[in-house]
């Protein structure tokens, strides 16, 4: 659906264009009558060569090499933390694929690298609701998540809508810190030590 509409755009955009540009021309030759055809023709070429550029490309058949990270203390920071990178290859040999993730539910952008093929995504999620485990994370080109979008605007399945290629991480859960804190097990050894002088003294002193 995407697509379709941006090729209705880059197809607008042409038309207008190569209007322009024979009227152009039109005035053109009546100044300078031996202009010739060739520049329309030229001109042309050149915004379907544009409109081709505006369109996200396809993958096929793709390969990937995923690699994650996710927040494995939860003392140093306030929310547990996702990160997926990955690196694409497509059968067609497509360069600049478009691509959104989608994770229980919940789309992100996915960012794509200086270098051809790289891609990140990253999301978080309070820690009580990162409970340990593995998670899915669907990844979409343009066509398949205008698909998905619409099915969730009309409430449909969104499960019949098929990613492009898929990856699960596993998050092993963020560590709280020990269930006593530090301040607590100092105290007590302070009471503690404080009680063996006090009984060795009474011990000297009898």
């Amino acid at each position: 659906m995407r697509t379709r509409v941006l090729a209705l755009r880059c197809t607008s955009f042409i038309q207008g264009s190569v209007k322009e540009v024979q009227q152009l021309n039109h005035r053109t030759s009546r100044i300078l009558p031996n202009t010739s055809d060739t520049m329309i023709v030229r001109v042309a070429a050149f915004l379907s060569l544009l409109a081709v550029s505006c369109l996200g490309e396809s993958c096929t058949d793709p390969v990937i090499t995923p690699s994650a990270y996710t927040t494995s203390d939860a003392v140093i920071s306030s929310e547990s933390v996702f990160i997926v990178e990955l690196s694409l290859t497509c059968a067609n040999g497509a360069q600049s694929v478009t691509l959104y993730a989608d994770v229980n539910g919940r789309q992100f952008p996915v960012t794509r690298g200086q270098d051809v093929g790289k891609y990140q995504v990253s999301w978080s999620l309070p820690h009580k609701q990162a409970t340990s485990g593995s998670y899915q994370v669907k990844f979409f080109d343009e066509e398949s998540y205008s698909a998905l979008r619409k099915a969730q605007r009309n409430n449909e399945d969104i499960n019949a809508i098929q990613p492009l290629f898929s990856v699960n991480i596993d998050h092993r859960g963020a560590w709280n810190g020990p269930w006593v804190s530090t301040e607590v097990v100092a105290a007590l050894i302070g009471i503690l030590v404080y009680y063996l002088a006090f009984s060795a003294k009474s011990t000297i002193q009898a």
